[in-house]
């Protein structure tokens, strides 16, 4: 019995799945975060979180820990052509290194052309035309992308609350981001620059921002609107660039599980893309690692069971 296995590296999290050549889906699993956005040659934060997520998996599906995968195909947050860090220990017929924004793709769709958005702590568009060629829009970092993510609303909220701070304004995103950190807008900044708060908690006060939102602050629903419309022009970028009129539209991450998130999004899609259909994915993004894995191995992708 052939095995192969899909690997879904983000910055919140590594989920696995592990899936048999009559493509049943025997065993998933989570792990901590495997992204190297920022991080150098020296660092063990992919290798570690790849390891050990299939590890976990393996352990599930009680397949051997020494076993060889005749394919697999590992999508990452941020991912450009190389490995920024140690690479991971993987044993397998074939291997490939992705941008996680492909498998996403994959699964959403399952091949078919259509549109996935991820809206995560970090966001990122790909598109798959008719033709079978792909596109991918923003997906630039927590520097200088991240329109409509939770990173990029918390970033924004601490930049309004530490403003707030330097002009001695009380406002209610201030006073809830510096109860949710328990210090100061401005020792918020710092503590990011020097390493104290991480990006993944930054992006958790997104929750806490979109719940002002929705109970009216007005600060906070300007930065909900912005990064709202901000992905909603990435995803008709996406739409154009891949000659799709009226594209199935799956939006995936955090944020797209957020009510008050995704009626933002629908409403700026309605004046940027109103021919968008927005559907469920079939299948989730390791699965969509998997099915890359099988049509590497130059196999079919079956329908797969146990999603």
């Amino acid at each position: 019995m052939r095995f192969f296995a899909g690997v879904d590296v983000g910055q919140s999290a590594t989920k696995a799945a592990i899936v048999d050549e009559a493509g049943n889906a025997i065993a998933r699993a989570s792990g901590a975060p495997g992204d190297e956005l920022g991080l150098g040659s020296a660092s063990t934060r992919l290798r570690d979180a790849v390891e050990g997520t299939l590890a976990a998996a393996l352990r599930r599906a009680r397949l051997p820990a020494s076993m060889r995968f005749e394919s697999v195909v590992v999508g990452i947050s941020g991912f450009e052509e190389a490995l920024r860090g140690r690479r991971p220990r993987i044993r397998a017929r074939s291997l490939r290194y992705t941008h996680d924004a492909e498998i996403a793709l994959a699964g959403a769709h399952a091949g078919a052309p259509g549109i996935v958005a991820i809206a995560g702590t970090g966001s990122v568009v790909r598109a798959r035309a008719r033709d079978g060629s792909e596109v991918r829009v923003g997906g630039h970092g927590y520097l200088f992308g991240d329109g409509g993510s939770a990173f990029g609303l918390a970033r924004d909220a601490l930049r309004a609350a530490a403003a707030a701070e330097d002009e001695r304004r009380d406002t209610a995103l201030r006073g809830s981001l510096e109860r949710h950190f328990g210090r100061s807008a401005i020792a918020c900044v710092q503590a990011f620059y020097n390493g104290a708060i991480a990006r993944s908690e930054l992006a958790a006060f997104a929750p806490l921002l979109l719940a002002l939102a929705r109970r009216g602050d007005r600060g906070a629903r300007g930065i909900l609107r912005a990064h709202a419309l901000a992905l909603a022009e990435e995803i008709r970028a996406a739409a154009r660039l891949a000659r799709l009129r009226t594209p199935d539209l799956a939006v995936l991450g955090g944020l797209a599980e957020n009510a008050t998130f995704e009626r933002a999004l629908r409403a700026a899609l309605r004046g940027k893309l109103p021919g968008a259909r927005i559907r469920a994915p079939i299948y989730e993004a390791p699965l969509g690692a998997v099915l890359l894995a099988f049509l590497q191995a130059g196999l079919r992708a079956p329908e797969l069971v146990g999603k």
